[in-house]
């Protein structure tokens, strides 16, 4: 009789674990982009967060919330209960390289967050204000060697991949521009609309929306494959300039503390709707590259890039500024 009290606990103990695990998700899920509206990250969530709700079953609402080069955005996050409830979409410029260029970034890229599953990548492109006297990247790199710091840029934050991409072309092209920071890649691209910057290394996920624009120049892409969208617009190599193919990443994230299970349900579940054809095809139509790994392989992915990225900020000097 003892033995089967027990097992009958034991069943209605698991019983009673089993359904709390399955609950998730019992209510709306929200999900932080770090950036202002409109931006690629944010043309992301909104693309994601429909799949993401559809496969959960409950809504997953996006809440931009842009400013300290995405500190305020994962600060948000990480001050929620770690129940899977609030998620954070991240990036390389929003979770690794400020926290690597800034000595008193607030947070540890390898201890403070982990990357969920991977959504999709993206391609920096050089573009200029229509009234700026060039049209073809060598047509530009000469103006701007005729004039050392006079030329300025636009680029999401500190650190950010558009701006990273600049200080690659810089050495590589052998200019010096200055640069003008933004909390989102739409603000930046309205001032070169207005004449307000000469350039900007704009994400292809907004110059999907530009492309036919006379008020603006698309140059080159700082990627290794010219874009779907743009076919006729040459990549960096191809228009003199070696070695500057960096692309960009966005990915799910969370607090270390969030259990388990949660994060291999949110996981699976990114990774069937960054593998769907139809959202694959909204993303590539927006300018992204579908980017599906599972959960170890997003891990090992992130872990690379961390190193990669310490090792190419450590040799430019780009720490140094902040200091």
């Amino acid at each position: 009789m003892t033995s089967l009290l027990l097992a009958l606990c034991s069943f209605i103990g698991a019983a009673n674990i089993a359904p709390a695990q399955d609950a998730y998700p019992s209510r709306p899920v929200t999900l932080i982009v770090p950036y202002a509206a409109g931006g690629s990250m944010d043309l992301v969530s909104r693309i994601v967060s429909e799949g993401l709700a559809a496969r959960l079953g409950q809504t997953v609402l996006v809440d931009d919330k842009p400013g300290g080069n995405g500190v305020i955005g994962i600060r948000e996050t990480l001050k929620s209960p770690p129940d899977g409830y609030t998620l954070q979409l991240g990036s390389v410029g929003a979770n690794v390289t400020p926290a690597l260029m800034q000595p008193n970034y607030p947070f540890d890229p390898m201890k403070d967050y982990v990357p969920i599953a991977m959504a999709a990548e993206w391609s920096a492109i050089l573009v200029v204000k229509k009234d700026l006297p060039v049209n073809t990247l060598a047509e530009f790199i000469a103006y701007a060697k005729a004039r050392p710091g006079q030329i300025n840029f636009g680029a999401t934050g500190y650190g950010g991949l558009a701006h990273l991409v600049s200080e690659v072309f810089m050495q590589k092209a052998g200019v010096t521009m200055q640069h003008v920071q933004y909390k989102g890649g739409s603000q930046s691209t309205t001032d070169l609309l207005a004449g307000a910057i000469d350039a900007t290394f704009m994400s292809s996920a907004v110059a999907a929306g530009q492309v036919g624009n006379p008020r603006l120049k698309m140059l080159a892409v700082a990627s290794k494959r010219r874009l779907g969208f743009a076919p006729n617009l040459p990549t960096m190599a191809e228009a003199g300039v070696a070695g500057v193919d960096q692309t960009s990443w966005q990915a799910l994230f969370c607090a270390p503390a969030v259990p388990q299970p949660i994060q291999e349900r949110l996981a699976r579940e990114m990774f069937a709707v960054v593998s769907d054809t139809a959202y694959q095809a909204r993303l590539r139509a927006t300018g992204f590259e579908p980017l599906a790994l599972d959960r170890a392989a997003t891990l090992a992915m992130y872990r690379d890039e961390v190193t990669r990225w310490a090792a190419f900020i450590k040799g430019s000097g780009l720490s140094e500024h902040n200091k």
